[in-house]
């Protein structure tokens, strides 16, 4: 199951940015005790959006369970030098909102781009 989700938002000072969410899963049969076992589908959550035309350092992801945030879950731990991030740490049945800031040399942050929902089956 697999969907898509891209919205568009100023990104701060930097620059527009698109913010989009692919929620990806899978699924493992396990054989044992004789017959196929279906085992719980480990499920992650692919976000992407359009790198800053501004002088940027990297970007963060922030990560919260109400929509319009609060975002109290801060997902990298330094800025990220690329425009993807999976988030693996996502749990079956919660709906999460992501949104991302850019991040330039002095270390200020733009405000949070648009925000993107995944809910996990």
């Amino acid at each position: 199951m697999s969907g898509s989700i891209a919205v568009q938002q100023l990104f701060g000072t930097f620059s527009t940015a698109i913010l989009a969410v692919v929620l990806a899963s899978c699924c493992a049969c396990a054989s044992g005790g004789g017959g196929n076992h279906l085992q719980p589908a480990q499920h992650s959550v692919h976000l992407s959006w359009i790198a800053s035309t501004s002088d940027v350092l990297g970007y963060n992801i922030y990560r919260g369970t109400t929509h319009s945030g609060p975002y109290p879950v801060k997902l990298n731990s330094s800025a990220l030098q690329g425009t993807t991030f999976t988030d693996s740490t996502v749990n079956s049945g919660v709906t999460y909102f992501y949104v991302v800031t850019a991040e330039d040399g002095s270390h200020v942050q733009s405000d949070y781009s648009n925000e993107v929902m995944a809910a996990i089956p």
